[in-house]
């Protein structure tokens, strides 16, 4: 057992490993989750009553099994994307959509060591290694969600759920003392190639290689670089990879989710579930927030958008859309070609102050794939195959 009279962000370090090799006894020397902001985890025991005729009393409280759930956020900071860490078995695969990242599991520890060090490479207590490891097997992504604020830092955030959760102590623990080496004071954020930003902020989302919604008021096409907005330093948008030049639409947020609705599937002779799939079709939810100077501009007609009349989306007011966002960091999510306005809404410049926002929410199914330079590819693509190069020295 730990000594420690409180446990704080400077003792405690996540780990995310492929299904099996953080089981008990195996020291483990990788896995480590960086630029970690948070970590919670939930334990429910589901109990079932059953009662009987002739008394009042409960007759058994019967245990089923217990569900384990795991919840973290980081930041995009050029180490492994956590989605990525607990989906491991496609990589090198050329399916890395989300049917595919569905079926692999993981196994998910969260190291405890001493308070009184600085940081846990310094530790020396239990021999270096965690002094207690809470040990979560065979754990499944459950959601995931991606957020781009104008102000602060591009997080993502994760969901895993499993039945198996072990807390281990002294000898029994095995994160070792190796794997938390680059833990010592000096971690900074991973860059893969020059110029890659660093923790990911506003300045950091590549517009010239990112794709908005058309139907986005200020956006200009349908291509690569079609919100550009004049960024200094740019003198040739052409020769700079940028599809239009002039003002864009003023982007102020972007979240990207979604949940897959694990189901359990039983069978006769064992109390743990053989699988947990993911209930496909899996809804994907982008949220696109942006400063307006004119309105939302979308059309809504009982007859629809006349624009689309002789179309396939005749007598629709919404059609079809590519969303594809690059990070200079090495990071794209790539939500397809079949994006459609669920909702847009228009709202603020109240009499307290502030602008006018327009909030455009598209969903499509079954289409998330996220990338990321060095961890998951070596050369990253843009929508349709169109090569990319997300680093640059600006």
């Amino acid at each position: 057992m730990s000594d420690n009279n409180r446990i704080l962000y400077s003792c405690q370090v996540p780990s995310i490993l492929p299904c099996g090799a953080g089981a008990s006894g195996n020291k483990h020397y990788t896995g480590m989750v960086h630029g970690v902001q948070s970590v919670g985890i939930t334990t429910n025991f589901n109990l079932e009553q059953a009662f009987e005729l002739g008394q009042i009393e409960i007759y058994e409280n019967i245990e089923g099994l217990p569900d384990v759930e795991v919840t973290m956020e980081k930041v995009l900071d050029g180490y492994p994307l956590m989605y990525l860490l607990a989906t491991t078995g496609v990589a090198g695969t050329s399916a890395s959509g989300l049917l595919a990242r569905s079926k692999e599991r993981c196994d998910v520890s969260l190291g405890i060591f001493g308070e009184q060090f600085n940081n846990v490479a310094s530790a020396s207590d239990n021999d270096g290694d965690a002094e207690v490891q809470v040990y979560m097997s065979g754990m499944y992504v459950s959601s995931i969600s991606y957020s781009i604020p104008v102000d602060g830092n591009a997080t993502e955030s994760i969901t895993l759920v499993g039945n198996n959760k072990e807390w281990l102590t002294s000898t029994n623990v095995n994160m070792s003392g190796e794997a938390v080496d680059s833990f010592d004071g000096n971690d900074q954020p991973f860059a893969y190639a020059p110029g890659s930003g660093g923790i990911q902020r506003r300045e950091d989302v590549r517009l010239d290689y990112s794709v908005l919604p058309a139907a986005i008021q200020g956006v200009n096409g349908s291509g690569l670089g079609n919100a550009y907005r004049a960024v200094e330093g740019v003198t040739n948008p052409s020769a700079d990879g940028f599809t239009s030049s002039g003002i864009g639409v003023h982007v102020q947020s972007v979240s990207i989710s979604t949940d897959f609705s694990r189901e359990d599937i039983l069978e006769l002779g064992a109390k743990s579930p053989y699988y947990r799939p993911a209930s496909f079709p899996v809804e994907v939810s982008c949220e696109i927030e942006a400063v307006t100077a004119s309105g939302d501009f979308i059309t809504g007609l009982e007859s629809g958008d006349p624009s689309l009349f002789g179309t396939a989306s005749s007598g629709n007011n919404t059609g079809e859309e590519i969303i594809f966002i690059a990070l200079r960091g090495g990071m794209t999510f790539d939500l397809g070609s079949r994006n459609r306005l669920s909702s847009v809404s228009y709202g603020g410049a109240d009499a307290t102050g502030g602008n006018a926002t327009c909030t455009y929410s598209y969903t499509n199914f079954n289409d998330l794939d996220v990338k990321q330079l060095g961890h998951n590819l070596e050369s990253t693509m843009g929508p349709g195959g169109t090569p990319i190069t997300l680093y640059t020295d600006q």
